[in-house]
C-alpha cells in the first residue's frame, strides 16, 4: 500500500501531533472510560460471542481486545492505516493476554481482506474523518457476510455543549470543525449516517444517540476526550486565534456547576 493510499484515509493522522505520546494517552482514555456503556451497545447492534469481527480504525487495540472478549470464541481483526498504532495495538494485546485478535495495516478505502469473510464490522470515531464514506460503505458491504452487521459510533457536534462559557465553547468547536473540514473530515456526520448506509444498501438501518456527560465521565475526563483535542485540527495560526475561547473553557471546567454533553450516535445496518 502506498504513501498515497494511506494518505487518502482523511482527517486524523496519528504521528502528526505535536504531542503524540499525549495523544496515545487520549486514545486510551476514550476506549476505556465508557466500556461498560459501549459493551452494552455492542450487543444491542447484534454483536454474539463466536462472531468475526472487524475492527476499522482500531487505533492502539484497545477497543479490539474488548471486542475479543465478547466474542470468546470467536476472533477479531484490528486494521489501521498507522503502523505505528499497529505496533502499539500488537503491545496491547501481548499486555492484555487476549488470544483471538490479531492486528495489520489496511486502508478502508481498500481493504484487503476476503469477500464475505465478517459477521460483524465495527467503524468507532472513524467516519467523521473520512472525506469518502461512500466509498468506504462500499468496501465493507464486500467483506461483510450476507446478514452480517455494521454498527458506526460517532459524533455530531450539534449534539455537544458545556456551560458555562457556553458561547466561548460553541466557538472553539465550530473552529475546530471547519478545520477538521478542511482536512476531509465532518464532525456532523451523526445525524447522516442513516442516510449514508441507506443510499450505501444497507437494510434494516437504524440510528440512535446514546448521551455522555460530565456526570458519567467527570469534567476533566469530558474535556480530555471530547473536546481539547480538536486543537489539533488547526494550523497554527488558527491555534492561536483559537486559544481565548480554550481558555475561558478551562477556567469554567473549574465552577462547581460545569456540566457538559456529547451525542453519541450509533448506527447499525446490515447486509441483504
Amino acid at each position: 500500500m502506498t504513501d498515497d493510499q494511506l494518505s487518502d484515509a482523511g482527517s486524523y493522522k496519528f504521528g502528526k501531533f505535536e504531542k503524540n505520546a499525549e495523544e496515545l494517552a487520549r486514545l486510551k482514555m476514550q476506549a476505556t472510560v465508557a466500556i461498560g456503556v459501549e459493551r452494552d451497545l455492542w450487543k444491542a447492534a447484534g454483536l454474539k460471542p463466536g462472531m468475526n469481527v472487524l475492527d476499522l480504525a482500531c487505533g492502539p487495540g484497545f477497543i479490539s481486545c474488548e471486542l475479543a472478549r465478547a466474542v470468546e470464541s470467536g476472533t477479531v481483526t484490528g486494521v489501521d492505516i498507522s503502523e505505528e498504532l499497529i505496533f502499539t495495538a500488537q503491545q496491547a494485546k501481548a499486555s492484555e493476554k487476549v488470544q483471538n485478535v490479531s492486528f495489520r495495516i489496511d486502508n478502508i478505502y481498500g481493504l484487503d481482506q476476503p469477500e464475505s469473510a465478517f459477521d460483524f464490522v465495527y467503524a468507532r470515531f472513524v467516519f467523521q474523518h473520512l472525506e469518502k464514506p461512500q466509498l468506504a460503505l462500499q468496501n465493507i458491504l464486500r467483506v461483510l457476510k450476507p446478514g452480517g452487521v455494521l454498527c458506526v459510533l460517532d459524533i455530531d457536534d450539534n449534539w455537544t455543549s458545556f456551560a458555562p462559557e457556553s458561547t466561548a465553547f460553541v466557538k472553539f468547536i465550530r473552529k475546530a470543525g471547519a478545520g477538521q473540514k478542511r482536512k476531509g473530515g465532518n464532525r456532523l456526520i451523526g445525524s447522516q449516517l442513516f442516510g449514508l448506509l441507506t443510499a450505501a444498501g444497507f437494510k434494516n438501518v437504524s440510528t440512535k444517540i446514546q448521551p455522555l456527560t460530565t456526570q458519567d465521565l467527570g469534567v476533566k475526563i469530558f474535556l480530555g476526550v471530547a473536546v481539547l483535542f480538536r486543537l489539533e485540527m488547526l494550523n497554527k495560526f488558527q491555534k492561536l486565534l483559537a486559544l481565548p475561547q480554550l481558555k475561558k473553557i478551562k477556567a469554567a471546567a473549574q465552577a462547581p456547576d460545569a456540566w457538559g454533553s456529547v451525542g453519541i450516535f450509533v448506527t447499525t445496518g446490515t447486509k441483504a
